[in-house]
């Protein structure tokens, strides 16, 4: 084996310490061990140029087609199960896009997402570093927690509520209705059936026609709910020049925020095919709902759906120029790609918590106005699409290197 032991005054010297026994040993009896101490590597390597680019834009046409696929789906399902189609993909997009910040772009823009290899005395082995994965996941479910702990506690008051605002709504009606009668016969008129039958019938309307006003308020909600991007917050008023000028605003904004999100895609797939995947993914599932009501928005500032859809594909393509410069870019320097991740995720972040979940309060809240039915089950669709769209993220950073492509 080799080598000839050393003298045993040099002997004594190297073993002064156990250190230094450790590095003699690592040096003369462990030769194929070269790089014994603690390393990292990247968790892929970068993908081939045909993958990347064929994959990635692959990718940025179907988010380019969100607003076709909404359309089709306008026509298909009915008002009412359209209404709770968008309630689930807007929290899907909620759970999606902080999913991603968290557990992907994050992690990428501070160099955690990584291998750890360690060696040493002939053994080396490597493991997956998704310690951060837990940490993340536990910072999110305590956001996501207290949330929902809101919503539980507003339907429990809300529901103590109701029967005494119910009965005192009764008790004015009863009280309308005795005034009624009395005026009646002081002024000498009959109070006959038919009068009492028509009081009835509007004590009843008073107890039904608030619930339709609410229903109304519901559906007027989800359209809001479509629209939640704050870059797209617009207040659409009378007149058509204001249309008009909204429905431009809407179209630059969308170009805008297209071209940032294909940028993130490019600089993504230029790091890896998982990472560019799970960006792409959420990408799609916060879109997809807001396309739908950039539609609806620009059908009413005047525009005939052709021209809503050429408009609002003339804005994604420049989610393709985005996607381009990130690819590029990202492939000349890693630098770049980690400040886009760091960027793309504060972006999701806002996107998701500050835009999207005030309006998944205010839709669940109004759904609660109705009847506690309706506000279960709305909230019970927003639960779902959230838990759907984070682990479908958890799931893609904790197993996807196991996926060969």
């Amino acid at each position: 084996m080799h080598d000839s032991f050393p003298s045993g005054s040099k002997i004594a010297q190297e073993t002064n310490s156990s250190e230094q026994l450790h590095q003699w040993c690592n040096e003369h009896c462990l030769p194929h061990h070269e790089h014994s101490q603690h390393s990292h590597l990247q968790q892929n390597a970068r993908p081939s140029p045909l993958l990347v680019w064929s994959v990635g834009l692959s990718f940025v046409t179907v988010v380019g087609l969100c607003a076709v696929v909404g359309i089709l789906v306008m026509r298909v399902l009915t008002k009412k199960y359209y209404n709770r189609f968008i309630t689930f993909f807007v929290s899907v997009g909620v759970g999606s896009l902080s999913g991603s910040a968290m557990f992907h772009l994050l992690p990428q823009a501070f160099d955690l997402a990584q291998e750890h290899s360690h060696g040493g005395f002939g053994e080396e082995h490597t493991h997956d570093n998704h310690d951060y994965l837990n940490k993340s996941f536990a910072a999110i479910i305590g956001i996501y927690l207290f949330f929902f702990s809101d919503k539980i506690i507003k339907i429990v008051v809300e529901s103590r509520k109701r029967p005494q605002k119910d009965s005192a709504e009764l008790h004015q009606a009863r009280h309308r209705h005795g005034n009624t009668k009395k005026d009646h016969a002081e002024n000498g008129q009959p109070t006959n059936g038919k009068d009492l039958k028509v009081d009835q019938s509007n004590e009843n309307l008073l107890r039904t026609n608030e619930g339709k006003d609410k229903r109304f308020d519901v559906d007027h909600s989800i359209k809001q709910q479509t629209h939640a991007l704050c870059i797209h917050d617009h207040d659409v008023k009378e007149g058509d020049s204001v249309i008009a000028t909204v429905a431009w605003m809407i179209i630059l904004g969308d170009g805008l925020h297209n071209f940032i999100d294909g940028v993130t895609i490019g600089a993504s797939f230029s790091e890896s095919l998982l990472s560019g995947i799970s960006v792409s993914v959420a990408v799609l599932c916060e879109e997809f709902p807001h396309e739908l009501g950039d539609v609806a928005i620009l059908l009413d500032s005047g525009m005939t759906m052709r021209q809503a859809l050429f408009y609002n594909l003339l804005s994604a393509l420049t989610c393709y120029i985005g996607f381009i410069i990130g690819v590029l870019i990202g492939n000349i320097t890693h630098t770049f790609a980690a400040y886009t991740f760091g960027f793309a995720g504060g972006m999701f972040l806002y996107i998701s918590l500050g835009c999207m979940m005030p309006e998944m309060k205010n839709a669940m809240e109004k759904a609660l106005n109705v009847s506690r039915k309706s506000g279960l089950e709305v909230l019970a669709l927003q639960t779902s699409g959230l838990l759907t769209g984070l682990a479908c993220m958890y799931l893609m950073a904790r197993y996807g290197e196991n996926i060969e492509f």
